[in-house]
């Protein structure tokens, strides 16, 4: 069932008024078509004809083969063999939601003089339409999280400088300026805030890094892995950093997604492929 929508949130550093939105509806992912030649229906695949192996069984003649559910693939293909990596001890392969962004009300589209969001041709995409705002605007889903791991691929559009594309967890639901935001620029830096109540308090200010894909239209995949109060960054599967909260300010909430203009009036980006895992409790 198809559930009303809220305006979307507002956030605002200076004057620290805020809107709020909600909405509702989980993925529905894409199921790859079937083979080509198989008279399989829509969703199901039959395997390729094949020789038996000597001493095989094999099906009785007339019978057609098994037919099998294709799965769709899932939005990373990340491999981790370092143990001393923190998200060694994930499936990667197995995320426990994740999200192609082609139904259009699992996240809050929305449209104003400020900012645009909406699903679009499998994206999310945002446009920041006034550089230079006091004010964040920012899209949510309604899935929440405590101590994960999660990830988002993110598109520049014609973007310069300190343009950049965010990305935030533990939105706390009771508040609307809060959680823990990565900040993406196009000139190939990152930072880590914390949003709480009219503040936005760098964990870690502007630091460049090569592992940034730079540039307008360039693509990044970013990561955030959160434990407790402690926090590693991730860009294109390379460890870029970490910060902590010692307060541990924020336990559970919300993901969003936002870009945020410096200087460039309708800028735009977009997002695909949003996935996380839950951080298994310590034995």
């Amino acid at each position: 069932m198809r559930l009303s929508r809220a305006p979307l949130l507002v956030l605002t550093l200076l004057a620290g008024a805020a809107l709020a939105c909600t909405l509702q509806e989980f993925l529905s992912t894409e199921t790859p078509p079937s083979g080509e030649g198989t008279a399989a229906p829509p969703g199901l695949t039959q395997p390729a004809a094949g020789t038996p192996g000597e001493g095989q069984p094999t099906a009785p003649q007339g019978t057609e083969p098994p037919r099998r559910l294709d799965l769709p693939p899932t939005p990373t293909a990340l491999v981790v063999t370092d143990p001393n990596d923190p998200r060694a001890a994930l499936d990667l392969s197995h995320p426990d939601y994740f999200d192609y962004f082609d139904n259009p009300d699992t996240w809050f589209d929305y449209d104003n003089e400020q900012v645009t969001y909406r699903i679009e041709d499998g994206h999310l995409l945002g446009i920041d339409h006034q550089p230079g705002s006091p004010t964040i605007y920012w899209s949510y889903n309604a899935m929440q999280a405590g101590n994960v791991y999660a990830e988002v691929t993110a598109t520049n559009g014609d973007c310069i400088e300190k343009d950049a594309v965010g990305f935030t967890i533990r939105l706390d639901p009771g508040a609307t300026f809060a959680g823990y935001g990565l900040e993406v620029s196009c000139d190939g830096a990152w930072r880590f805030r914390l949003f709480r109540g009219t503040r936005a308090d760098p964990l870690v200010d502007w630091t460049p890094s090569e592992a940034i894909h730079t540039g307008p239209f360039a693509s990044n995949r970013l990561g955030i892995w959160a434990n407790e109060g402690i926090f590693v960054i991730f860009i294109n599967g390379v460890q870029v950093g970490d910060a902590a909260d010692d307060h541990w300010t924020y336990t559970m909430g919300y993901f969003t997604l936002y870009v945020l203009a410096s200087r460039t009036y309708d800028l735009s980006a977009t997002f695909d492929d949003f996935a996380f895992w839950h951080i298994p409790r310590a034995r």
